[in-house]
């Protein structure tokens, strides 16, 4: 089933209501049958049949097959790719960090020989796949497993605490699943003492990960966050797939996936633009979306604009207040991102949002409906996986008129 973890609460607030998107979405909502489970694949005529065993392995491995008969095709993301190669995957990343040099790591099915790596591949970190032992150092990867039904491949994340799917505090809670960054510093040590096939990065560089794959582990690079498409973030369920073996699950929840995103959006797109004021002052600073960055790309597709639309950044603005107000004051919704549940806490930690239009006409909204006890928001979890969810919510802000009734999945309004 495609996404079966959210709640009936949150497929209603992707589908915002059958009023808007009728029946076109409603026959959306069905999902395709899972993939068999047959471990014999169809090879090419001249190769003849191979056969992968229970646990996605080749078991009679024949140069010259074609192992891969389902091939994620990459259409939203940029920031990763795939290439094919019979029994093996080259998995490219442009930009393992900010500003970072290309890295390429090649991905082998078990029971096929390590391919002879020359030229631009030489050296290139090698996993074997399906991954049964991951890492993962960021909660965004988190959905994606659940997703292709592969959690029980994550042996290892960064900070329990910071979790918010119950399937995923269920699975983090077994003994031997490893906690290897509690604090923010991840551990080398322990990382390498629980022997995982492989360390999923958070996009972030680390002196950690040197001394980790100087131990044989390989440490594989995963910059969701340098997508601005939000298709493209979540098209990396594609990334986790080409590591589990599940391509064919993957391209089947992603289409689901893109087509109620585009749905949505196409139903605010000859709606009268509202203009936000987003995010909100943090020690003094108030770091605005850029008029290419992720999160203008979700309010301009949710019938939205603010003053800083036709800048070209793709990441933060860095503001002050008195500017913030002085182009955006006047504007009838605030869409903050940060822990406030009531207007009283906004005003609380600033007073002078009180000269904001949407903090006194009682429009303003917070990323904050689905958070945890110790501090985990299912807007940075489930949000990166399921845009969809998110731009219900922010088509039902803004043109409420299009989406009666709409259960929200992430945002609140600070009453």
């Amino acid at each position: 089933m495609i996404f079966p973890r959210p709640t009936p609460r949150r497929l209603t607030g992707a589908l915002l209501s059958v009023a808007l998107l009728g029946a076109a979405l409603a026959g959306c909502a069905a999902t395709p049958a899972a993939p068999s489970t047959s471990t014999t694949m169809d090879a090419s005529p001249s190769a003849g049949a191979a056969t992968l065993d229970a646990n996605g392995c080749i078991t009679n491995y024949q140069a010259g097959v074609d192992y891969f008969p389902v091939k994620s095709e990459i259409t939203h993301a940029k920031n990763f790719s795939l290439s094919y190669h019979d029994s093996y995957q080259v998995l490219t990343v442009p930009q393992p960090t900010e500003g970072g040099t290309p890295e390429e790591y090649v991905l082998v099915k078990c029971g096929a020989p390590v391919p002879e790596l020359t030229g631009e591949l030489a050296g290139a970190p090698v996993v074997t796949t399906p991954v049964t032992a991951l890492y993962s150092a960021s909660t965004t990867h988190l959905p994606f497993l659940v997703e292709l039904d592969a959690l029980d491949a994550l042996t290892g994340v960064g900070t329990k605490g910071f979790i918010s799917e119950k399937q995923v505090q269920d699975r983090v809670a077994e003994p031997g699943v490893v906690e290897f960054s509690p604090t923010g510093t991840i551990d080398a040590e322990t990382v390498i003492a629980g022997k995982p096939q492989v360390l999923i990065t958070a996009g972030y560089d680390d002196p950690a990960y040197a001394v980790i794959s100087a131990a044989g582990i390989p440490v594989v690079a995963n910059a969701d966050w340098l997508e601005n498409d939000p298709l493209g973030r979540a098209e990396y369920l594609k990334f986790f797939a080409a590591l589990t073996g599940t391509e064919q699950r993957a391209a089947e929840a992603f289409a689901t996936v893109e087509q109620r995103y585009q749905q949505i959006a196409a139903s605010a797109a000859n709606a009268s633009k509202v203009a936000v004021v987003p995010g909100q002052p943090f020690q003094g600073t108030w770091y605005i979306p850029g008029g290419d960055s992720y999160t203008n790309r979700l309010i301009e597709d949710a019938g939205g604009t603010t003053a800083w639309a036709d800048d070209t950044t793709t990441g933060s603005i860095p503001s002050d207040l008195e500017t913030v107000l002085a182009k955006a004051g006047t504007a009838p919704v605030a869409l903050a991102s940060t822990t406030w549940t009531t207007k009283a806490e906004a005003l609380a930690d600033e007073p002078r949002l009180a000269e904001f239009a949407a903090y006194q006409a009682g429009d303003a909204w917070n990323a904050a409906k689905d958070v945890t006890p110790a501090g985990g928001n299912n807007f940075y979890e489930l949000g990166v996986a399921r845009p969809d969810l998110v731009l219900g919510d922010l088509v039902a802000i803004l043109h409420p008129e299009l989406a009666p009734n709409h259960d929200f999945a992430f945002y609140l309004q600070l009453g």
